[in-house]
């Protein structure tokens, strides 16, 4: 669970890694920029880690 509470801390930071308006990228930008691809794979870690928990409480 700190593992977690630390993730939701360390996210807003992460969201602001570098300066630029996004309203006008592209998929392709947004899917081969390294920390765009560190933060998808942190949600998706986390995702996964929530229905891992989940899962084995019922």
């Amino acid at each position: 669970m700190r593992a977690l509470i630390t993730l939701a801390v360390l996210a807003p930071s992460a969201a602001f890694a570098h300066q630029g308006d996004h309203s006008h990228s592209s998929p392709t930008h947004l899917l081969t920029q390294p920390d765009h691809l560190i933060m998808l794979g942190l949600v998706a870690t986390a995702g996964v880690a929530l229905w891992v928990w989940y899962r084995g409480r019922s």
